[in-house]
Order: structure tokens, then C-alpha cells, then sequence
């Protein structure tokens, strides 16, 4: 045995199975990034919300001071405003800082991959069946009565335009 490999961490056994949500944010989604991030993006997010983290990415921590790069001066300023909140529920999730300090910049955030599709046109209602139709004649009230058959219709299209349907 190497000296490399009983430095080794073994992994602690599980009670019960992983969330991939864990396990991605054990293995850093961005494990394959050239700088990885002080702070994972989930607790980030959670911690400063989705409209600040949209616009603010957190960069390094030198000796205490978490160095955020924001999107405009703007956000700068008004983050600095806000750090006293921010450092508070930074803390509260565990990360030891005594400070914020902004700097402006284009953000380095992730590429979204692009949402398959497998089609992009809508076919139009598609016609009843009679046994449906006579189910859905029976309903008393005519909003919900309509409702329901609109919904039944583009349902049924939706499944013959994507070769769903069972005889």
C-alpha cells in the first residue's frame, strides 16, 4: 500500500440510500469547473435567495472575508448595504466570515443544457369517443363540464400526436 492511498478517506456507511441532490453537492456539480466556488451554489442561493444569487457569485474566502463578485456597481453597492443580513444567515448555515467585499465583473455561471423536446407543435383537440363524451355529459355544472372536455380533448391529441394510444 502507497502512502497516497491510505491517506484515504473512506466513505462513512448510510442508514438508507443518498439523495442525488447530496451526493451531487458532496461531489461539487461544479467538480469539473477550473476554480470551484467557496460556497456551493444551493447554499448560496438559499442563503442570499434566488435574486441575489442570480446576479452575485461568490468567488473566495481570504483570511475571513468572502470576496463576491456582482454583476454591476450597483448590485455592489447594494449588497453592501445588505451584508450585515447576508453575513448573518451565511453563518447561520455554518460558514465562518467576518466579511463581505464586492467586486464587479461578468459572472462565470453555468450553462444551462438545452430542453430536449420532442415536439413542438400543438395538434389540435381531438374528438370524443362516445362512451367518454356520455361521462362527460354528466357532469351538472356547465364550466366544469367544459373544462373537463377540453382537458380530455387536448389530452387525447396530445397522446395520438405522440403514438400513445392503446386499441
Amino acid at each position: 500500500m502507497t502512502k497516497r492511498a491510505s491517506k484515504r478517506r473512506r466513505r462513512k456507511n448510510l442508514e438508507a440510500p443518498e439523495l442525488i441532490e447530496d451526493l451531487l453537492e458532496r461531489a461539487g456539480e461544479d467538480r469539473f469547473a477550473k476554480r470551484r466556488s467557496p460556497i456551493p451554489r444551493r447554499e448560496w442561493r438559499a442563503a442570499v435567495g434566488p435574486r441575489i444569487a442570480d446576479r452575485a457569485q461568490p468567488m473566495a474566502i481570504e483570511r475571513g472575508v468572502l470576496i463576491v463578485k456582482v454583476t454591476t456597481s450597483v448590485w455592489a453597492n447594494e449588497l453592501q448595504m445588505l451584508a450585515p443580513e447576508l453575513l448573518a444567515r451565511l453563518k447561520l448555515r455554518g460558514f465562518a466570515l467576518d466579511s463581505l467585499r464586492f467586486r464587479t465583473g461578468p459572472l462565470d455561471l453555468p450553462d444551462r443544457p438545452p430542453e430536449r423536446r420532442i415536439s413542438r407543435k400543438v395538434p389540435p383537440p381531438a374528438t370524443l369517443e362516445p362512451e367518454l363524451r356520455s361521462a362527460v355529459e354528466r357532469v351538472a355544472d356547465d364550466d366544469l363540464r367544459r373544462t373537463i372536455e377540453q382537458a380530455a380533448r387536448a389530452n387525447l391529441a396530445w397522446q395520438k400526436h405522440l403514438g400513445r394510444t392503446e386499441k
